[in-house]
């Protein structure tokens, strides 16, 4: 703040002409010339300062890591826009977890998680170890209030992020393997394709480095990743070539073997 004046210095004992500048990071600033008669009041000064504290809070901070957050309120209003982010069958991670409506999922997420221990060769208690080790840089990949529910010693999450994840994966391995019919017993194929819907909804993700924890202990880890980046591949980049090659991925072998 700064006056044109000589020996107008003190807040609120300003006369005429008054500026209020304020420095960023990239030297720009905000100026406000007030061009009063009668000196402003420290009440009048800090209504006038908010002018360019709300212009600096709504600058987007582009160096910031993208979180997983629930959608704003304005869109989970909109009825047509729930396909995008309220699951139907299945929830993956916390933000849906204790969904009434999806109690179900969890016995199914735990069939799910047991069949990939089993395939995957490597013994539950090492790939739950491997998501704690884990779980501080795992927490910062969500909006931090949305895990205020969340104890910090991270046991309820750390389990979560296990049986969500394990799911996951088997989940993707049964879309392209026919080899699969011990998990083709207790699901069926309709509702497999639900729990695909629900897998790229905007609240119903983990992050990306649970799946690499969970695989990346053992060698048959691999096919579940080759999989994983398959089903993204013709469900987000190619989606128009999955209805006519999907036939052709079941048929193909997941790893190639010497």
């Amino acid at each position: 703040m700064s006056s044109t004046e000589e020996g107008g210095g003190a807040v609120g004992a300003v006369s005429t002409d008054q500026t209020i500048i304020d420095n960023n990071t990239n030297n720009d600033y905000v100026r406000i010339d007030m061009r009063f008669t009668d000196p402003l009041s420290d009440g009048e000064v800090a209504n006038l300062r908010s002018l360019y504290e709300a212009f600096y809070a709504g600058q987007p901070n582009f160096t910031a890591k993208p979180l997983i957050r629930k959608v704003p309120s304005a869109l989970r209003r909109n009825e047509d826009f729930k396909k995008y982010f309220m699951p139907k069958v299945i929830s993956i991670g916390p933000l849906h977890h204790d969904d009434l409506t999806l109690i179900e999922s969890k016995e199914l997420k735990l069939k799910l998680a047991a069949h990939f221990v089993k395939k995957v060769g490597v013994d539950g208690e090492s790939l739950y170890s491997n998501i704690k080790k884990e779980m501080d840089g795992l927490r910062k990949c969500y909006d931090p209030q949305e895990l205020e529910n969340y104890s910090e010693d991270n046991k309820e999450l750390a389990w979560m992020f296990f049986v969500d994840g394990c799911a996951i994966l088997q989940a993707v391995y049964m879309r392209y393997d026919d080899d699969d019919d011990d998990g083709k017993l207790f699901i069926k194929n309709d509702l497999l394709r639900f729990v695909y819907s629900d897998l790229f909804l905007l609240e119903n993700q983990l992050p990306f480095r649970v799946l690499e924890l969970l695989t990346s202990s053992s060698k048959n880890g691999e096919k579940f990743m080759d999989v994983i980046k398959r089903f993204i591949d013709d469900t987000v980049i190619n989606p128009g070539e999955d209805s006519q090659g999907s036939s052709n991925h079941k048929n193909q072998r997941l790893v190639e073997e010497p």
